[in-house]
């Protein structure tokens, strides 16, 4: 059995799975009280599916993007629970979550994460594909998607774009943009697929995703040139 883990934004869950299925979820709108709340997830989890612990073989958990201290919370119980029990961990990319299920709809695809303040995290998935380190935080009025050919966008992100007068820049079909947008069986399925595959992590070095934001890097490269 399987536990999977997403704190990457206000929505958050928990999960189990059984050989990639998923069996339970729950999932809630924090307030902001990630560490207050996940444990008790868990546990309420747990003894709905009535296991324990000492019952799971694996852990999953979303690494981001996503809000850095949401997923510290989930990373830090999920990095415990993996020493503790001595089980494999497999860290998942959220912006993969959010994309999943719509490769194959369109060859490029923008996952929008929210960031705050009229900032998302922006992830392109060009033919399907995308690196790390491609993965940007922007503002609104920083956007621009007119390189992409026929882009579908996507991810928890969009409704607050779709609201505010930034609403031209989705220039292409969408996903629906009511949150929570992300699916615990996407996370459970993409999981499973890297533990069958033996891609696991390290729990001492599996980190969040931080992505630094166009701002931060053009102060930095102010600072060099002086």
């Amino acid at each position: 059995m399987e536990l999977c883990i997403d704190t990457s934004t206000r929505y958050a869950s928990v999960s189990c799975s059984d050989k990639g299925e998923l069996l339970q979820e729950l999932t809630w709108r924090s307030q902001r009280n990630h560490s207050v709340e996940l444990a008790p997830a868990v546990e309420t989890l747990l003894a709905r599916q009535k296991v324990s612990v000492k019952d799971l073989e694996a852990v999953f958990v979303a690494k981001g993007p996503g809000a850095f201290s949401a997923l510290r919370v989930g990373m830090s119980l999920a990095k415990s629970l993996s020493v503790g029990a001595e089980i494999p961990i497999v860290g998942i990319s959220t912006s993969d979550v959010e994309v999943e299920p719509y490769i194959g709809i369109c060859p490029n695809i923008v996952a929008l994460v929210p960031a705050g303040r009229e900032r998302a995290y922006v992830a392109t998935y060009l033919d399907g594909d995308i690196k790390e380190e491609d993965i940007v935080v922007r503002s609104y009025d920083e956007m621009d998607f007119d390189e992409i050919e026929n882009p579908f966008f996507c991810g928890e992100g969009l409704k607050d774009v779709l609201e505010s007068e930034y609403a031209y820049l989705i220039n292409g079909k969408h996903a629906r943009d009511v949150p929570p947008t992300r699916n615990a069986s996407v996370l459970v399925k993409l999981g499973y697929g890297k533990l069958e595959s033996g891609r696991i992590d390290d729990p001492m070095s599996l980190e969040p995703i931080y992505v630094r934001s166009a701002q931060i890097d053009s102060a930095d490269r102010s600072i060099k040139n002086k």
